[in-house]
């Protein structure tokens, strides 16, 4: 059985823990995106506003570029 393209939650969050000063684990990071819907995923503003507030509280400052790879890979996933 062929592996699923892309990176794992554990992956992911063991790249935040790396570059972040507190040790995350990944209810802390689905209760930022608390209230937010598959539907405002679609929003492009919603979605930035979701990957800013991530990205505050890890501590991982992004650029307008990595925000719209960000913004691009979830519309990808999402279909």
């Amino acid at each position: 059985m062929a592996k699923a393209k892309g990176k794992n939650t554990g992956d992911l969050l063991k790249k935040i823990n790396k570059k972040s000063k507190k040790k995350w684990k990944m209810d802390d990071i689905k209760s930022l995106a608390k209230g937010i819907t598959k539907k405002d995923l679609k929003d492009d503003k919603k979605l930035a506003d979701l990957i800013q507030k991530v990205s505050k509280a890890v501590g991982v400052k992004l650029s307008d570029k990595q925000i719209a790879s960000v913004k691009k890979q979830v519309h990808d996933r999402l279909g």
